[in-house]
Parts: C-alpha cells; structure tokens; sequence
C-alpha cells in the first residue's frame, strides 16, 4: 500500500522554515518524516505527517503550493547492507528507484524507515514483500 507524501514549497529565504514548522505545530500536525531540499528559489520539503487530511487542508486554506506523491515505506533493521538488498531485489525485478530517503521512528523502541518512491509502486511492493521485506501499510 502506498503512503500519502506531501511535497511543500516553500520561498528559500531566511525563517520561512520555521515559519512553517510553528504553523504545523500550532495547528497540531504531526511531522512523521521530513526531508528539505533546496533550489535557487525555493525550499522542497518532502513530509509524511499526521493527520493527513487535515494537513492538506490547513495547506490549502493558506496558500501553501504543494503536492501529494504516493510513496511505500519499508521497515530496516539496523544493518546498511538491508538498503542495497532493497535496491538490488528492485533492480533485479525492473523496478526503479526515482529517490529514497530514511528516518528513525520511535514507537515502543527505535526503528528506521526508508521511503522510497518507485516508477510502479504496486510492483515494488509486491516485489518486497515476496522477497521477506518489511513494508509498512500506515503509520500508526
């Protein structure tokens, strides 16, 4: 099952981060992973949050330019090589990376995520899984 990432826009001036940041915050949205980008003009934040639908709510009745990109999310233990095992089993089945990133979650203990978003995302999934990978459905 693919996961609901929101692409953000943001100027690339001085505070507009944090700016950003305090209205989530303020309005009770939950950051489950985060990643910035830059460019010459602006920010690119790539966010999987909580509550979802809120959120693109609260960004919509602001202004915010955004996006929504479907994304899978597999659970990693605590060894490196699971990454390349994760992109060789993808190679090896057609299925391409387009980009990945990682986090560490902190639920009843610490984990790490990595978040990937493939050229098919049913494919890849399927794919993990077959071959005894973790794949989140949601976050909890």
């Amino acid at each position: 099952m693919a996961l609901k990432q929101i692409s953000v826009f943001l100027p690339n001036n001085p505070g507009q981060l944090a700016n950003f940041f305090e209205f989530l915050m303020s309005n009770k949205i939950y950051i489950r992973s985060l990643t910035v980008a830059e460019t010459e003009e602006y920010g690119l934040l790539l966010l999987l949050v909580k509550p979802f639908d809120k959120c693109i709510g609260l960004l919509e009745d602001k202004d915010y330019l955004h996006s929504v990109t479907e994304v899978i999310a597999v659970k990693l233990n605590d060894n490196i090589t699971q990454l390349y095992n994760i992109a060789k089993t993808l190679g090896n089945h057609d299925v391409n990376i387009e980009y990945m990133y990682t986090f560490a979650e902190k639920t009843s203990e610490i984990s790490t995520v990595t978040v990937l978003r493939l050229d098919d995302n049913a494919k890849g999934v399927n794919v993990l899984k077959k071959h005894g990978f973790e794949v989140l459905e949601d976050f909890k």
